[in-house]
């Protein structure tokens, strides 16, 4: 299996997972021009992707699912709340290639099997993806809480893309309206440094896995700031012992390195 994340912020997110013959895209939240040259950047065609799976319907998610899917002829997973909240956005998609899951009932798309894992978010039904091949990956942004059931789905993942979204601190002393950081750090905002460490410490088994964290905010985080903090909360929770895994960050525009699994 191979991962990378094309894009991954409040400026647009875009994940990317091969698998034998399968290419999909996680969300697509940049033009569909951006995307199309992201994924040129890794040796990858637009027309080769298979699907776009949707996780919510925020327009960093969804900008261009419409446009990519009528150009190239897509696929188009998403919920029924989800597909409701995002057509003003996304416009007319054919209805040949728009397929409605549930959240919490996996399905199989080619060589993929999908499980959608509901998230804590301001939104109509959001939801992260644990997507299986030969090996396992977890994708779980935009959530202000990951709760018993999304932690024993993610468990043994080979890759783990998780928020990172911001630094309290500097979010708390930012220049965010009160109600503004009041959502981020509620259960229905984002995971702030502090959690994506919590999470990956109940999740990680020293078993060669691979952390890219994403969606960082712009003005409440910093890449060096949540590499280091995630690092650090870890190693107090005797994590670092004889460390065989790795942890990154997904560049904001650009497509990150691309794991192979």
């Amino acid at each position: 299996m191979k991962f990378c994340s094309l894009a991954s912020g409040s400026s647009g997110n875009c994940q990317y997972i091969e698998y034998k013959d399968t290419k999909i895209i996680i969300d697509a939240g940049l033009s569909g021009k951006k995307i199309e040259d992201n994924l040129e950047k890794i040796g990858v065609k637009a027309n080769e992707i298979d699907a776009i799976l949707v996780t919510h319907e925020h327009i960093d998610h969804i900008k261009s699912v419409g446009v990519l899917s009528r150009r190239h002829n897509i696929k188009v997973f998403s919920n029924m709340m989800t597909l409701e909240g995002m057509l003003p956005v996304v416009k007319k998609l054919d209805p040949k290639n728009t397929f409605i899951f549930e959240n919490g009932k996996s399905f199989t798309f080619k060589d993929l099997e999908i499980m959608p894992i509901s998230t804590f978010h301001d939104c109509a039904s959001g939801c992260g993806f644990v997507v299986t091949g030969d090996k396992k990956i977890s994708l779980l942004t935009d959530t202000g809480w990951v709760n018993a059931d999304a932690m024993e789905k993610m468990d043994d993942s080979e890759l783990f893309y998780l928020e990172s979204n911001h630094d309290v601190d500097m979010l708390i002393n930012g220049s965010y309206p009160y109600p503004t950081k009041q959502r981020i750090l509620s259960t229905k905002g984002h995971l702030s440094n502090e959690n994506a460490a919590e999470v990956l410490s109940m999740l990680l088994k020293k078993k060669k896995e691979k952390i890219l964290l994403g969606h960082l905010s712009s003005d409440n985080n910093l890449p060096e700031v949540a590499l280091k903090t995630v690092k650090d909360l870890l190693s107090a929770e005797h994590k670092e012992d004889n460390i065989d895994y790795t942890i990154d960050v997904a560049p904001r525009f650009l497509p990150s390195k691309v794991f192979e699994l």
